[in-house]
């Protein structure tokens, strides 16, 4: 059997998920709120009116355990997991790991442990590895869920005591000077924390300022009796009467530390993001060996190097820099030191810095004489701890190579906030992480643009996004030089590539959603040059290399706008992007005709992993002097079909129709898809103006392909607006002439599955069978999951209609499998209308509630508005005697739906059957009288709404 899929859920901050470590989103915020109830009863049952009371609160609920099972289908939904969730005695389980809640509690058992024993050091240790775990607040998004305050507040409490054992081992240690800053922040926030007061007063003493700490003890005994009404506790008033009497034993008897070889740059600001990387790092610099930190131009590298090195205890420490280093023979000097003339330089070098850590500091343009250098110190030293910053490794053997990521938004956001200037403070956070992803998240281009609020507002800056090469020009005047601003950094990478690599960079630029190794030599100057020039940069911390279906290589968004104004010196861009324009017009063309038109899901989701590429070529193409764009547009129309893109199919043809340099075969076929699309998204008269036009076209060019893609897309557009009866005309016209010819088979099986929804919308279900089962043998000949997908959906539709519930349950079931491999989110919500038809005609109205709300929820998920799921819903709504919530539906269907459409006319009769639950008989009544001469008019009789409305006429008579 195969492993049970391992759920781990993150609590201490904004939740995280992950899924067999993919992470994994659960969006909506009572989901996630189950999710973290049921996690943290750790395997657990939870009964229905514990989960009720905790999500609600004390509330009187209707239908709470109706409420909870929708909740829990659509959590088992977002999990894709749905055995994790089960159903237990009247209750809910589910089989989660709370990881960091879990990690958290192993270091804090190993703190107190260590606290006991008087070992400050790990105590010091494994308070920060159970520190590292917060990434805010916790539970910080749930906070408006009752049981999620209560727990989140007891979790920040708990992290408040972890921070104070830090604290107090840190006074230990002899750190008063630093605990003193952290203290003081924190005592600010906890105004009453007598212990942590006590603390602060004790590391103001030892740093000599003994009338600060009384000031602090008198305000703390002031503040307790004002709000509480209390005296000190006795610990306290025994702290403050030793602090009186000088009492000798408050001060530390230290030992005389180490001597430090060179000193550490001082730290002029807070260290803020990466605790868990320092935490890990300080642990592992108390071993010998080389570990070197890599990353990107302003990554942090250094700052996380100082802050280890500073925390290590016990040893010696010396930095050497390398930036300023420029000849071969310096760098020897430099790291060896006086030593570098004489008969053995490693030899005295190694025995001066003995069980050292050494931390050499930007190895990147010297990398080959650093790693001779630090391999034959090793060897002769092997209690040397070596710690390197740079862009790219050293190569030497047994070196750890620690690459530096982008900051987590929470830490982006708390770096922005503690360095923006202070009328900044609050801003939108919405903004703030705009920003700090503008600039990958990377500390150098986050104190940059923090700086710039002096002079900026926090709105101002989120709207100069794009400009961010030109506003990130200067920076903190002790900063390093090289690091003054982000452009100065990126030059300093840029000198260090020779000119192949310097090529390739520039013209890879022109991807703004990562590339393929293929996808870059086709805009390559030489393609021979790409692989080895993008070995070379990856090394150098310039693009990274992601392991998704092979390799795929990405540029951060700072390298990327610095690389394309490099290309713009060299006057590359148009040739570079014309490159880029026919290369995405072979991919996609290619992709489709080996797949058969687009016909699996494999071939879909490779086209969508370029589509950042793709689309940022399309939106560049309006205006162009050829017609490349409209001719991507129209290699994308089938996948946009298939996932139901229409805005977006739409969006585009409109701008590219009337492209310059298109064949009149093209334009027809883009005004022809632009009707469609017009059509689906609701505007019928602009898609039929389209047509019409495309049609026109048609008739001037000897091409049956171009007459049937007009005729079956007018077919459409008429069955949509309601003109039933028209649409035969041009539907049995495209049929009998894609009968006259092979090569036209598939633009038959098209034409015959929208006679079969014709003659659904008209009332022969037993015709429409018929045609969507000749489609559906087709598509399986051909292995087309697009048209399986929707055929067999339409068929389940069809049978419901002919009352064959179990055959239609099972042909949605097989649809879904399709859908789902197509992420097709058009065809998932209407198999959740399928069965709930087969529910409402079973009568079990609660089950029809339960799948048609799942199918409206994917509606709200993707913004598109109303659908037949809504209809439906409201339906059901009114059977149950729910009007209100019923009539809001109604209004936002008949809002959204165009007048005489087919789903105007099939919602007339659900709003007939609501005015007579609202007792409005007359209304009811002309409702009826005005719905059947318009359903007579129009030929629409599709039967379950035909069915409601003869149900109504029978009541009002009745």
């Amino acid at each position: 059997m195969p492993p049970e899929p391992l759920l781990e859920v993150g609590v201490l901050g904004p939740l995280v998920v992950r899924l067999d470590g993919i992470p994994l989103a659960v969006d909506r915020p009572l989901e996630r709120a189950l999710l973290v109830r049921l996690t943290l009863a750790g395997g657990m049952s939870v009964p229905d009116g514990r989960l009720a009371a905790d999500l609600w609160g004390d509330v009187d609920l209707a239908r709470p355990t109706e409420r909870l099972r929708v909740l829990a289908s659509r959590l088992r939904a977002a999990l894709d997991s749905p055995e994790l969730l089960t159903r237990v005695n009247g209750g809910y389980a589910l089989a989660a790991r709370v990881t960091d809640l879990t990690e958290a509690q192993a270091a804090a058992e190993r703190m107190h442990a260590a606290a006991r024993s008087g070992d400050h050091l790990t105590v010091r240790t494994a308070a920060r590895t159970a520190l590292a775990n917060w990434r805010g607040p916790s539970l910080a998004d749930l906070r408006t869920v009752p049981y999620a305050v209560i727990e989140g507040e007891q979790l920040d409490a708990w992290r408040l005591t972890l921070q104070v054992e830090l604290l107090d081992a840190e006074l230990a240690l002899g750190h008063a000077a630093e605990a003193a800053r952290e203290l003081e922040a924190l005592a600010g926030e906890n105004p009453l924390h007598e212990r942590l007061w006590c603390l602060l007063a004790l590391a103001l003493y030892r740093t000599g300022r003994q009338a600060d700490a009384l000031a602090r003890m008198a305000k703390l005994r002031s503040r307790l009796a004002d709000e509480l009404g209390v005296d000190p506790a006795p610990d306290t008033a025994a702290m403050e009467l030793r602090l009186l009497r000088q009492d000798p034993t408050l001060l530390l008897q230290t030992t005389p530390a180490p001597t430090v070889v060179a000193e550490l740059p001082a730290a002029l600001t807070s260290f803020v993001g990466r605790e868990k990387e320092l935490v890990s790092l300080v642990h592992r610099l108390g071993e010998p060996g080389l570990i070197t930190l890599t990353g990107g131009p302003g990554s942090g590298k250094s700052r996380l190097a100082f802050e280890a090195a500073r925390a290590v205890p016990g040893r010696a420490v010396r930095l050497v820099e390398l930036a300023p280093l420029q000849r071969e023979s310096a760098v020897l000097e430099a790291i060896v030191g006086d030593d570098a003339s004489g008969n053995d330089p490693i030899g005295a070098a190694a025995a001066a810095l003995g069980a050292a850590v050494l931390v050499l500091d930007n190895a990147e343009h010297v990398v080959e004489q650093t790693a001779e250098i630090v391999a034959a110190l090793l060897g002769r030293a092997p209690a040397l701890t070596v710690l390197v910053t740079s862009q790219r490794p050293l190569q030497v053997a047994a070196e750890e190579i620690r690459p530096m990521r982008p900051l987590d938004a929470l830490d982006a956001a708390r770096l922005f906030t503690e360095r923006c200037a202070a009328d900044a403070l609050g801003a939108d956070p919405e903004q703030v992480a705009a920003i700090c992803t503008a600039v990958d998240r990377y500390p150098l281009g986050i104190e940059l643009a923090a700086g710039l609020t002096r002079t900026l507002t926090v709105p101002q800056l989120a709207k100069r996004l794009s400009d961010r090469m030109r506003l990130l020009v200067a920076g903190s005047r002790d900063a390093q030089l090289r690091h003054t601003s982000l452009v100065a950094a990126l030059d300093w990478s840029h000198q260090l590539l020779g000119d192949v690599e310097r090529a390739v960079l520039r013209r890879v630029a022109v991807f703004a959603g990562g590339f393929t190794l293929e996808a870059a030599e086709q805009v390559a100057v030489d393609p021979r040059d790409v692989a080895p020039a993008l070995t070379e940069l990856a090394d150098r911390s310039l693009l990274t290399v992601e392991a998704v279906n092979g390799r795929r290589f990405r540029l951060l968004e700072t390298v990327r706008d610095y690389a394309l104004a490099k290309l713009d010196e060299a006057g590359e861009t148009e040739g570079a992007r014309t490159a880029q324009l026919n290369w995405a017009v072979g991919f996609v063309e290619t992709l489709g005709r080996s797949a058969d038109d687009f016909a699996t899901a494999e071939s879909i989701t490779e086209v969508f992993a370029e589509w950042p590429n793709l689309l940022d070529i399309l939106d560049r193409a309006p205006g162009t002097d050829h017609a490349g764009g409209l001719r991507l547009a129209l290699a994308l129309h089938t996948p946009w079909l298939i996932r139901g893109w229409y805005a977006e199919a739409a969006r585009h043809f409109g701008a590219l129709a009337d492209a310059p340099g298109a064949t009149t075969a093209e334009r027809v076929t883009a005004l022809s898809n632009q009707g469609f699309v017009l059509t689906m998204r609701g505007r019928f008269d602009q898609a039929a103006a389209s047509l019409t036009e495309a049609e026109a076209l048609a008739r001037t060019q000897d091409d049956d392909t171009l007459t049937l893609t007009a005729l079956y897309y007018r077919s459409i557009v008429e069955i949509e607006r309601g003109h039933l009866l028209d649409a035969f005309t041009p539907l049995l016209a495209g049929q009998a002439l894609a009968r006259t010819s092979p090569q036209h088979e598939r633009r038959l099986s098209a034409c015959t599955d929208a006679l079969g929804t014709l003659y659904v919308y008209t009332g022969q279900p037993a015709k429409a069978v018929e045609c969507y089962e000749t489609c559906i043998v087709a598509d399986r000949e051909y292995g087309d999951e697009h048209g399986l997908s929707r055929g067999l959906s339409n068929l389940a539709g069809a049978l419901v209609s002919l009352d064959r519930f179990e055959d239609a349950l099972k042909a949605a079931t097989e649809s879904d499998h399709y859908a789902r491999r197509l992420d097709d989110r058009q065809i998932l919500p209407l198999n959740e209308v399928i069965r709930g038809a087969v529910a409402v005609a079973r009568g079990d109205l609660d089950a029809a509630e339960k799948y048609l709300r799942a199918a409206v929820e994917y509606a709200v998920a993707d913004d598109s508005g109303t659908t037949h799921a809504h209809l439906d819903l409201a339906d059901v709504l009114i059977r149950q005697g729910e009007v209100n919530e019923a009539a809001t539906l109604l209004d936002a269907v008949f809002a959204e739906t165009a007048e005489h459409g087919t789903s105007w006319l099939a919602a007339r009769a659900v709003a007939a059957a609501l005015a007579l639950a609202q007792g409005e008989r007359d209304r009811a009544t002309t409702l009826v009288t005005e719905t059947t001469t318009a359903y007579t008019r129009t030929g629409f009789a599709w039967p379950r709404y035909l069915a409601r409305l003869n149900a109504v006429r029978d009541a009002l008579t009745a």
